[in-house]
């Protein structure tokens, strides 16, 4: 290799490292972009599928649980008395809501996300519209919502508490 080929090699190598560092720079999602997509996968894995029966929603609640809860993570609700630890018991409340619900769609509004300088812990404040049919009547109610997250490979949920309803 020539001396003009190392230099080429050697600059065409410093402009792959730019480009990449650029590329996590500009384009990676930020921290608080991540948190809200785990936040907005929960909201969707606990809405109630007008046709879905307990096993399936279990099912469906305990896979994408695994992917963004702790194993330990803790559902607090007063309104309902639901206060548990571990992500079984989550899935065994959770399930319940069908019991409630014929159908029930969850989203999370006005959000506000606070990361640690370390980005390891977050917690993120809002409201959570759920919007359902009970006994065949629209019902929506708006709810104060506290989560903790920490960042284990990914932001998982460790902590949720849910505050009493307001209806519309």
């Amino acid at each position: 290799m020539t001396a003009s080929q190392s230099k080429l090699a050697i600059g065409a190598g410093c402009a792959l490292v730019a480009v990449v560092v650029l590329w996590f720079t500009l384009f990676r999602p930020s921290e608080e972009a991540r948190i809200q997509k785990t936040l907005d996968r929960l909201a969707k894995a606990v809405s109630v599928k007008a046709d879905d029966n307990v096993i399936a929603r279990a099912g469906r609640l305990r896979s994408e649980l695994k992917e963004i809860a702790t194993d330990d993570v803790s559902v607090d609700v007063r309104e309902i008395s639901l206060d548990v630890t571990g992500r079984d018991k989550v899935v065994d409340g959770a399930t319940k809501a069908q019991m409630v619900f014929n159908s029930a769609a969850v989203e999370l509004t006005s959000m506000t996300i606070k990361v640690d300088d370390a980005k390891t812990m977050a917690k993120a404040d809002g409201v959570a519209i759920v919007t359902g049919d009970r006994g065949g009547e629209r019902k929506v109610d708006r709810r104060d919502v506290h989560f903790l997250l920490r960042n284990d490979d990914g932001w998982r949920v460790t902590s949720i508490d849910v505050r009493s309803a307001s209806s519309d």
